[in-house]
């Protein structure tokens, strides 16, 4: 039974709201260090703005600097935007391509041009998932990225905090192919950073800069099908498609998480 916004509890409002704000600013991101042409589209002096929800926590940023295939925080780059949502329901209503009210603030000098930029950013990110002829390193950039940044997103909510009790602390480094993260995971909280594919693999005397697991996905194909939902995880887990080393708890209770990320991913507004 599906579930409609109007349904949820203010919390959950929150994070939804939270959420697709979130997933907005990586999936931009990870569309810009992707494809050429919006490097080329991108603003002389790159982008930096940040998005704020009333309501729902700490203003969130997006930075990508001019000309790079990584994108990231630039030093002494002032946001030139904020964008402004009077609502949870408001930012939902936006970010879910429903029409809804989002209040530009210019901070700064190209202001314009950073709106503008973030919404063609954007728009080919969803063009990216859904053309056949992306590639399959993209396509499965995009959804590790959606994936793994929804987690973090929705991490401290009430429901989950007996689950993220349970969950030992540690880092989970996430390769496939030459994509590579760390998820740290620490008391109710979840931290999301990419890294290099060679340091992710878990050691036999871990430290505290060192995975406490892994888990790798054996192409980016296997990357696309589970996280697509086109194959189911323990399926893959069976083949030797996905591979687990190292704390096999902290994993599994990632996977819960995982499941609360696909309910509100299907809330409808």
């Amino acid at each position: 039974m599906k579930t409609n916004f109007s349904q949820l509890t203010l919390e959950e409002k929150s994070v939804l709201a939270r959420l697709k704000a979130s997933l907005a600013l990586r999936l931009a991101e990870e569309a810009c260090a992707c494809d050429t042409g919006l490097q080329r589209a991108c603003p002389p002096r790159g982008v930096s703005m940040k998005i704020s929800i009333r309501g729902a926590g700490p203003v969130l940023g997006l930075r990508v600097p001019q000309g790079s295939r990584r994108s990231g925080p630039r030093p002494g780059r002032r946001p030139s935007l904020l964008l402004f949502f009077p609502s949870a329901e408001a930012a939902v209503r936006v970010f879910s391509g429903v029409k809804g009210t989002a209040i530009p603030l210019p901070l700064g000098a190209g202001a314009l041009a950073a709106l503008a930029f973030f919404r063609k950013t954007s728009s080919r990110a969803t063009e990216l998932l859904r053309a056949p002829d992306t590639s399959k390193e993209t396509r499965a950039r995009l959804l590790l990225a959606a994936t793994l940044y929804g987690l973090e997103a929705i991490a401290g909510e009430s429901y989950l905090v007996r689950r993220m009790q349970i969950v030992p602390d540690g880092v989970v480094g996430v390769r496939a192919g030459e994509i590579a993260y760390r998820v740290a995971k620490k008391g109710r909280i979840i931290h999301v950073q990419k890294d290099a594919p060679s340091a992710v693999a878990p050691a036999a005397a871990p430290d505290s800069s060192t995975p406490n697991a892994l888990l790798s996905f054996a192409d980016y194909q296997k990357a696309i099908d589970v996280l697509s939902g086109k194959r189911q995880a323990v399926v893959a887990l069976g083949s030797g498609e996905v591979r687990i080393e190292g704390l096999l708890p902290l994993v599994q209770g990632l996977f819960a998480v995982l499941d609360r990320l696909s309910w509100y991913l299907g809330v409808e507004i």
